[in-house]
């Protein structure tokens, strides 16, 4: 007897299939073939019969049909068995009880159409009972269809009519009363009411899902095609919910695009195969178990869902690449004690402090520069977040996402914390984390490492905060210079945005000549937290220097080569250390056993390059790294790792050729663990056990059939993954067959079976293939347990690797450039600038300046040249030269040499710019507004040991106001005891009056030369060249006609301007305001400014 086909089954060439799975589209017409008296021949005829029953593009959109007619090549049809690779066609079959189509009827079947047709109602309301919908029934034009085809003159036109009536939907017609829901829908809707906050992608078969409003989503954001229905759950408009569907294999893909605009997701999977439910299940026709089994953010998505575990690229412009994603909380109820956390869940970083802020959040704001979070939670009273903090988090990131959380009593945290951390307990490791937040941190940053941890809950990730090791302050106080977030982009410390070419001209992109990821990430942190203690800087410097050296160049080289390996390998030591952490605890595979194998081998290679040194090489290793504490200490702690035999005795456990191979995912997780005659994988031994034995029965088997057929090289074949087949050839051999074999494939020549006890075994095999596959995920997570207790050990080796990373770019920048030497700056006890041949480091490093950049002299101490006061003309340099100066400062603080002749520098603890104009509208706050603020900002936090650099203030309002405001401020500061070393760039010639008036101040300007026409017409306004130099003295005409000339402006506007400028210049001189200026005190400019802050 012929067993039931499934929906996927495909038809002859010249009968096409109907799927209601794909966007609709016409087929292509048949090539109509003519005998030569013109008439149709009789194939044609009976093929273009079927596209007569077609309904037609019009008939399509008025009954609303979106089913696709899909054309398929080939000349298969296949009869469904209860293997996992079904699965697809048994969850699109519970979908849609009334677009089945019946097209088993092959050609060698002519002899009975009429009882074929007949038990065809039968057999659909049979396998829609089989999979899940005991009340299912055929449409009444389903059912008139089957009636009529019994007339059909021969079982091929009967198909044909079949094919082509039962292709049009019975909701066609205007449905009487609501369809009840499939028991997929069912499960949807379950699984939606409890994840509202979620767009949730379904696994059914080999595809996912998207139904309901989610769809609506996917359809605005994927750009796929949408199949109408209802879209809220309780809606029965429809007799589906609408949905959309991907293929299985782009998830990683489309997830990643939703994720980059703002959403959560859910992943809904399968958790049981069709092998495993059809031995263990009681109810062996309901539907697949579906669960949640992962929740993503931006900030959280990892790529978890790779293909193979490896992350694929897209062409969507507007989804950032994997990125370095900060959640951060705040606690922001009294802004005298914030506190923050911000966790890194890719690389599992912790950055806390507590510090009093200003009502305007400006330290909330550099922290953000910093961190720049995709993710936000508030915490606050009453569900209001202040004005001021959502702003800062805002205009930091637009698309940043705000959880507010309402706050908790102290108590409360206190008890919560406990309860918490013993919730993420393995076996004893966590019972001190309690005492250690408590003891070590301020109540507004416990209140939100509680608040994190609980968000982090539905991810699996809230085991990151048991690991200390992983906790840093961003402050430290007294340890890192500051460098507030104005200062960072005045001077272009690190890209302003995702767009990789925004990189370049960053001091970041100077210095970065790292070879891993982890070593990038360190000298960012670096370059954001220079140091401020001289010993610790001399360190550094001390160990770029041994390494600039040259000596023992081979050992250099061994541990150059290794650091090019692993990053060009693009292993990510620091990440897939944290993933493994997050898989220990949550049993979830946030790491692939390709990637894992990887990554040990990395650490053997680290390991490998100090035990081939040798007793010779290490005493060698030793000696050249003698002069440098820092690089002894990074070597010593690496000597020391390398005789451990952690990473061998882990690496001994694994399949190395299976685990670096991913053509077969299969094999290698059944063959990852070297599992014989190891007790921790007896299970994964016992499995196979059980597969050899059904596997010797089935060659048992086929001898018997080999003897029934009389074939004795008969051979099992295996078709689309369905294995273990009898392959006979159509016709006699066929009819002889015993009756009770069951037919399960077949093309026109031949037809595949399987024998009854084949089928058993078969069944059997794949139950415990399945098994097999269950207990190797139960060992590969025991094994990352094993691996997640030595996590210390290895991050330590990754932590020293890192900085001998950093070193070694710093080191790289460090050699000869063309015609310019980077020098080892001295580091000086009192604060002082000493620079000769100084070349701004970013600018001399791009292509259009090689070997044009002009060097300056620059010294400024305590007791000579405190204050500079530059004027010059506009395109002169000035800004660039002030920037040169606090580039130089800030690289010196990190350990790195100076592109100058020589260079004396003090330590300085902060860097505060005011530079620019820019308004903030969003803020409510005009150019001037924000400059003054920024001023009164400056005079408030500046210590003895900042320096600051001031440009152009009070052009944003009149001169007269302007001037007042800039004397008043550069005087506050000249005069105050604490004040520090200063650079004020002003167009304001008058403010020449302060060195006469203070011998710490001095006055200097950019050089030029002017150069009249040769007629000697003295109304005639002179051209200007520009030297790039600084030297003494004092500049009154700026030259900005010279530049409105070089932008082209019209030259009978220049000259109007040049006269008006002559007279407006008189009119100011004569003005007495320097007079009253003069009487000023620096308590009335502070007063001012106050008043303002």
């Amino acid at each position: 007897m012929r067993q039931l086909p499934s929906q996927k089954s495909t038809v002859p060439k010249s009968q096409p299939s109907i799927s209601r799975f794909f966007a609709p589209r016409e087929l292509p017409k048949p090539d109509v073939k003519k005998s030569a008296t013109g008439e149709i021949d009789t194939q044609t005829k009976k093929r273009l019969d079927v596209f007569s029953h077609l309904p037609s593009k019009k008939q399509k959109a008025e009954n609303g049909n979106l089913n696709n007619v899909e054309t398929s090549s080939a000349q298969e049809t296949t009869c469904t068995t209860p293997t996992s690779a079904h699965n697809e066609s048994l969850e699109n079959e519970m979908d849609t009880s009334q677009h089945i189509v019946i097209d088993d009827v092959d050609d060698d079947e002519k002899d009975d159409s009429g009882d074929v047709l007949e038990s065809s109602k039968a057999r659909l309301l049979a396998l829609f009972r089989q999979n899940g919908d005991p009340e299912a029934s055929l449409s009444p034009e389903s059912e008139q269809t089957l009636k009529s085809a019994k007339s059909a003159k021969s079982a091929k036109s009967a198909k044909s009519a079949n094919l082509a009536k039962l292709a049009k939907p019975a909701r066609a017609a205007k449905p009487k009363a609501a369809a009840k829901m499939t028991p997929l829908e069912q499960q949807y809707k379950d699984l939606k009411a409890r994840h509202m906050d979620k767009v949730l992608a379904i696994q059914v078969g080999y595809k996912f899902k998207f139904f309901g409003q989610d769809a609506v989503v996917a359809l605005q954001l994927l750009n796929i095609m949408l199949i109408p229905g209802n879209l809220d759950l309780d809606e029965r408009k429809h007799d589906r919910y609408a949905y959309c569907l991907i293929p299985d294999n782009r998830l990683h893909i489309h997830l990643q695009r939703l994720l980059n605009h703002g959403l959560k997701v859910g992943v809904v999977k399968q958790t049981e195969t069709a092998a495993v439910k059809s031995v263990e299940s009681t109810n062996k026709s309901s539907l697949f178990l579906r669960e949640v089994t992962a929740v993503y953010t931006k900030a959280t998505y990892m790529g978890d869902e790779a293909v193979n575990g490896v992350p694929e690229k897209y062409g969507d412009s507007g989804a950032a690449a994997e990125s370095d994603r900060y959640i951060i909380c705040i606690d922001e109820l009294d802004p005298a004690k914030t506190g923050i956390v911000a966790v890194q869940p890719a690389t599992g970083d912790i950055v806390h402090d507590y510090f009093a802020d200003t009502l305007a959040r400006e330290e909330l704001e550099t922290r953000l520069a910093y961190l720049n979070p995709s993710e936000a939670i508030v915490i606050c009273r009453n569900n209001h977040v202040s004005k001021e903090s959502s702003l800062a988090l805002k205009l930091q990131n637009p698309a940043i996402s705000i959880l507010v959380i309402e706050k908790r009593p102290t108590q409360d945290v206190q008890m919560l914390l406990t309860e918490v951390f013993l919730g993420l307990d393995l076996n004893g490791r966590y019972a001190h984390m309690p005492e250690y937040v408590i003891l070590n941190f301020s109540e507004p940053v416990q209140c939100c490492i509680l608040e994190l941890i609980n968000y982090l809950k539905e991810f699996n990730l809230s085991n990151v905060f048991t690991l200390t090791s992983n906790y840093s302050s961003f402050t430290e106080l007294g340890r890192y210079m500051v460098l507030p977030a104005t200062t960072l982009r005045a001077l272009d410390i690190f890209q302003v945005d995702e767009d990789p070419a925004a990189r370049q001209g960053t001091l970041f992109w100077l210095l970065n000549h790292t070879q891993t990821r982890k070593g990038a990430s360190m000298l960012r942190s670096w370059i954001g937290k220079p140091l401020v203690s001289k010993d610790e800087i001399e360190k550094r410097l001390d160990a770029v220097q041994s390494l600039v050296s040259g000596e023992f160049v081979h050992i250099l080289d061994a541990f150059k080569s290794l650091l090019t390996k692993i990053g060009k390998g693009g292993v990510d030591l620091d990440k897939l250390l944290i993933k493994i952490h997050y898989s220990a605890t949550y049993n979830t595979e946030k790491i692939t056993r390709k990637e894992l194998f990887s990554m040990l081998k990395c650490f053997l290679d680290i390991i490998m390059v100090f035990r081939n040194f040798g007793d010779a090489g290490i005493l060698d290793l030793r000696r050249t790294f003698a002069k440098s504490e820092l690089l002894s200490e990074i070597m010593e702690s690496l000597l020391k790792a390398s005789k451990e035999q952690i990473v061998d005795r882990i690496l001994g456990q694994i399949n190395g050729g299976v685990a670096i191979s991913d053509k077969d995912m299969t094999e290698q997780k059944t063959n990852f663990f070297i599992h014989e005659n190891n007790t921790k994988y007896a299970a994964i031994t016992e499995e196979f056990a059980h597969i050899k034995e059904i596997e010797e029965a089935l060659e048992q088997e086929l001898q018997a059939v080999r003897k029934l057929l009389k074939r004795p090289q008969l051979q099992f074949v295996t078709n689309l993954k369905d294995t273990h087949l009898i392959e006979v050839r159509n016709g006699k051999m066929v009819d002889a067959l015993p009756r009770d074999w069951l037919r399960i494939s077949g093309t026109k020549t031949v037809s595949r079976f399987r024998p009854p006890n084949v089928s058993k075994l078969h069944k059997k095999l794949q139950y415990h293939n399945d098994r097999l596959l269950k207990e190797c995920d139960a060992c590969f997570h025991q094994f990352l347990q094993e691996i997640d207790a030595e996590y210390e050990y290895l991050r330590e080796i990754v932590f020293n690797l890192s900085r001998f990373d950093c070193l070694l770019s710093l080191s790289t920048l460090a050699q000869k450039d063309g015609n310019v030497d980077y020098v080892k700056p001295k580091l000086a006890d009192e604060q002082l600038v000493d620079i000769r041949l100084g070349c701004h480091p970013i600018l001399l490093k791009l292509p259009q300046n090689v070997g044009a950049y002009v060097p300056n002299d620059v010294k400024m101490s305590y007791d000579e040249n405190k204050v500079l006061i530059i004027t010059g003309p506009n395109m002169g340099g000035k800004s660039s030269l002030v920037k040169q100066i606090a580039l130089f400062v800030i690289m010196a603080q990190v350990g790195s040499f100076l592109p100058c002749s020589e260079a004396t520098m003090g330590v300085f603890d902060s860097i505060f710019i005011r530079m620019g104009a820019s308004d903030n509208i969003l803020k409510g706050k005009s150019t001037f507004m924000v400059e003054m603020l920024e001023c009164a900002s400056i005079i408030k936090n500046y210590t003895p040991r900042s320096l600051i650099i001031l440009d152009e203030i009070g052009r944003g309002t009149g001169t007269s106001d302007g001037i007042a405001l800039a004397y008043a401020i550069l005087k506050y500061i000249i005069e105050d005891e604490n004040g520090p070393l200063t650079l004020f760039i002003t167009h304001y010639p008058s403010l020449h009056v302060l060195e006469h008036e203070h011998n710490t101040v001095s006055n200097h300007h950019m050089a030029f030369v002017e150069k009249r026409s040769q007629d000697g017409d003295e109304k005639d306004w002179p051209e200007v060249i520009f030297l790039y130099k600084l030297v003494a003295g004092v500049v009154s005409n700026l030259y900005g006609l010279n530049v409105a000339k070089l932008a082209g402006i019209e030259k009978e506007v220049i000259d109007a301007a040049h006269t008006m400028s002559e007279t407006m210049k008189a009119d100011v001189e004569r003005s007495e305001i320097l007079g009253a200026l003069s009487q000023l005190t620096p308590k009335n400019a502070f007063d001012v400014l106050s008043k303002l802050f």
